[in-house]
């Protein structure tokens, strides 16, 4: 993978402005010298490393949320409550972000990175293959493996499930949180080998692109294109037929439980030995 390039000085202005945060405050939360930032901004190179891990929170707004938890007593509680606010916000103008949350409040923590990630995945399967409309713009990475999708998510979940729960109360709307709780439902009857295992499988038929930094990507539309054929394939008109596909994949029939509800909207209860590690 190439490494990462340094930030350019519109996009550290950007980034100050997004984040709702200050150089001096920025330099702060990060440990430097009080002017670092500041002549950062003023066209002032900065060093590799330095200039990379600014870039790094550029790019990434939940590695930034972390830095801003994990060291909240650097900066005033009136600079923390502001940028925190501000990086929250940018971060639920994103739907892949929302849907995260979404299933975090439907599992009530209870749920593995991975899990999160390859539901998200097939609702936007779902979404695409049906509507032929993405539930999210963000392209899904894959991790290194190629066996993870959305893998930057997986990657900052894998720390605490916990710590990334924000509440996602009228950021979706009912079809969005139709289509990924049909979409939790469905995979619960999965154990996370099964998962790895048909998503695998299917990697061989959806074209995979190059990411900025060498990495594999999915586009949205390589994934509508191999879902399209599968709707039409398998003759599925709504969500909740894809079981029908999946147990296929599996090599399996899918089992009949009752359900129940959670408050936090749909959940079905999921037979023990299919449940997974949150590690």
């Amino acid at each position: 993978m190439s490494q990462r390039e340094g930030i350019s000085v519109e996009e550290l202005k950007e980034l100050l402005e997004r984040y709702c945060i200050g150089k001096k405050p920025l330099a702060a939360l990060l440990g430097w010298g009080a002017t670092t930032v500041l002549r950062y901004s003023e066209g002032i190179c900065p060093a590799g490393e330095y200039a990379q891990h600014l870039k790094k929170i550029y790019e990434e707004p939940l590695y930034y949320l972390e830095l801003l938890e994990e060291h909240k007593e650097r900066l005033t509680p009136v600079a923390y409550k502001k940028s925190r606010n501000a990086v929250l916000l940018y971060l639920t103008s994103s739907k892949l972000w929302c849907g995260v949350q979404y299933l975090i409040e439907c599992a009530d923590a209870d749920i593995s990175p991975f899990r999160v990630v390859i539901t998200l995945f097939y609702a936007q399967a779902f979404s695409l293959g049906l509507e032929d409309k993405a539930l999210f713009w963000e392209e899904c990475d894959l991790s290194d493996d190629g066996e993870v999708p959305y893998a930057r998510f997986y990657e900052q979940l894998k720390k605490s499930v916990k710590h990334y729960c924000f509440g996602t109360e009228g950021m979706l709307t009912e079809q969005e949180e139709y289509i990924i709780g049909t979409a939790y439902e469905t995979l619960l009857w999965y154990g996370p080998a099964e998962l790895k295992t048909i998503f695998s499988a299917e990697r061989r038929y959806i074209r995979t692109s190059r990411t900025e930094s060498g990495g594999r990507k999915m586009k949205n539309a390589a994934i509508a294109t191999y879902f399209k054929k599968v709707v039409q394939s398998y003759k599925i008109s709504k969500p909740e037929e894809f079981h029908l596909y999946l147990a296929e994949r599996a090599g399996r029939k899918r089992k009949k439980a009752a359900r129940s509800k959670t408050s936090a909207g749909v959940h079905t209860k999921v037979p023990a030995e299919h449940k997974d590690s949150k590690n």
